[in-house]
């Protein structure tokens, strides 16, 4: 089978899920060519980069720099608006280049609604069926803060991409999304959508503890909305507990592996609870390097916030299920009362917090555990690396384009 992915990026940049798809469907006697965006200078996932043997980057942005240039990116938007710029551009550069051939199917990968329309234009080039991966759509979130920048036209904007994600999504042979809330919203556009979770790489990602001298409560990932991921009662409950005299800064840290502009918004939080010397702030590491440092920690903290109708719905991130196969107590804060909380119930796993008292009691509860002992692990459900592997995520993906082929 000869696959053709359009997607929204791909690794090295982040975007581990293409990445691991192309990594595991190679091994199924499948091939995949991908085109993409070039959009940022990421390089978190290089280890990713070959996972197949042909990657177009089209460059749409001068700046590769994260966040885009608020002028150059709101003018793009605009082309984009009313041109389809950036979907007519990708399909041009395609369709002039005729070594981009004989293919049984086209997915398209995204976060938005772009390459959607472009994936949906080149299925119908080479006469093959579309399917829509979506890993992210905008009514998952309470507002817009997904966009880069704030604009006077983002509401019209929002409004004309999801008319036009929805158009493409009728005519898709499939959809897949990563919860249960995305399929079954996503199933008012096609009734032909399924479930496949983000996961995990099992070659990466296993139980390998290490010994730490400090007990490491660590966050990785991007502080981007205080809607979506809210941390104030984990700064919270550290500054009680270190008053209280129950942890010390000789042997405790709070870490943040955290984008740029996330650093000065923990500072000043540890600044405002008088935690600055427990509370340290860290770059984005090699994805690489995340197994080792899970696997020396002693809390995986996640962020979320309730999902109701002003809150996130369905987010379910690469993170927890990375978190899930190392064997370390999670702790979720706050609970998101809904799949995340449920899924750290099922494994018996860590704590979703509703108050800032859980939270104080989780951590005192683990520190001196491992004060005990030296180790807060917790054994690994046998069924994790069945129902979130990177490898049986791409079995579940080839299944559903073998019966997409066979129904014609």
């Amino acid at each position: 089978m000869k696959i053709l992915v359009v997607c929204d990026g791909f690794p090295p940049e982040f975007a581990p899920r293409m990445g691991y798809l192309c990594k595991y469907l190679s091994r199924m006697n499948c091939t995949a060519e991908v085109v993409c965006e070039q959009y940022s200078d990421d390089r978190r996932f290089d280890f990713l980069a070959d996972a197949t043997s042909r990657v177009k980057r089209i460059r749409f942005f001068r700046s590769l720099k994260m966040p885009k240039p608020r002028a150059e990116w709101g003018t793009l938007m605009l082309r984009d608006l009313f041109f389809h710029y950036k979907d007519k551009r990708l399909v041009r550069e395609i369709k002039k280049d005729t070594s981009f051939t004989g293919y049984d199917l086209v997915l398209c990968s995204t976060c938005r609604t772009f390459p959607l329309r472009a994936a949906a234009s080149l299925a119908k080039h080479f006469r093959v069926p579309l399917v829509a991966d979506l890993r992210d759509i905008g009514e998952q979130y309470p507002d817009n803060s997904y966009l880069a920048h704030r604009l006077p036209f983002a509401s019209f904007f929002i409004r004309h991409q999801l008319k036009e994600r929805n158009r493409v999504l009728k005519k898709a042979a499939a959809v897949v999304s990563v919860s249960e809330w995305h399929r079954d919203f996503l199933k008012r556009f096609n009734n032909n959508t399924h479930l496949i979770y983000n996961g995990y790489d099992q070659e990466l990602f296993f139980p390998d503890h290490r010994h730490d001298s400090c007990f490491r409560i660590v966050f990785t990932g991007s502080i981007i909305h205080s809607t979506l991921r809210n941390p104030d009662w984990v700064f919270e409950a550290v500054s009680r507990l270190k008053k209280e005299g129950v942890i010390s800064a000789s042997d405790f840290r709070l870490c943040w592996y955290v984008e740029a502009a996330g650093k000065p918004i923990l500072q000043n939080l540890a600044q405002k609870y008088g935690i600055e010397e427990v509370s340290e702030c860290y770059d984005f590491i090699p994805a690489t390097e995340v197994p080792a440092l899970l696997n020396r920690s002693s809390i995986l903290l996640q962020l979320s916030n309730i999902a109701d109708a002003k809150g996130p719905k369905g987010i379910m991130t690469t993170k927890i299920f990375e978190a899930l196969a190392v064997g370390k107590p999670l702790l979720l804060v706050r609970s998101d009362e809904s799949y995340l909380a449920a899924l750290i119930e099922r494994y018996h796993c860590g704590l979703a917090a509703q108050n800032v008292e859980s939270v104080m009691e989780f951590i005192k509860a683990q520190y001196q555990k491992w004060k005990q002992t030296g180790s807060t692990a917790i054994a690994v459900a046998p069924e994790i690396g069945q129902l979130y592997s990177r490898a049986g995520q791409a079995q579940q993906f080839l299944q559903l384009f073998k019966q997409i082929l066979k129904d014609g």
